[in-house]
């Protein structure tokens, strides 16, 4: 709760900083608004380095393979990026490039999803057998 309240602080007097400076110096409103979306960005790796750590231990817990943990550890980290940069570029004015960019995230994300679903159907298929 800590890391959020860090985060939503940062974002809050980065905002308000670029405000205040954009009549006057816009390339220093530009400046301030980079380094607290890098220090957002590095507050959101700490959290980010805990939460794989959780899936590899929930991965060697369950036995799941390892292989289908690092899928959706991409899946899901390919929906943040496609998402962050298609606002990126919606805020550049460009809403239909931001558009087709979270198209092309979703057909990648479709794309690699097809093992765990073959993984599902295998599993499926074997507990079928069974009965």
């Amino acid at each position: 709760m800590t890391e959020l309240i860090k985060i939503i602080g940062v974002g809050l007097v980065t905002a308000v900083a670029a405000i205040l400076l954009r009549g006057t110096k816009p390339e220093l409103a530009f400046a301030v608004t980079i380094a607290g979306v890098v220090i957002i960005l590095l507050f959101s790796l700490d959290l980010l380095t805990q939460t794989f750590g959780i899936f590899s231990e929930i991965g060697e817990k369950t036995g799941i393979d390892s292989a289908l943990i690092k899928i959706i550890i991409k899946i899901i980290a390919i929906g943040y990026l496609v998402e962050f940069a298609a606002g990126i570029v919606e805020d550049f004015g460009s809403k239909s490039i931001a558009d087709k960019l979270l198209f092309a995230g979703k057909v990648v994300i479709f794309s690699l999803s097809i093992p765990i679903v073959q993984s599902m159907v295998t599993l499926i298929g074997n507990f079928l057998e069974l009965v």
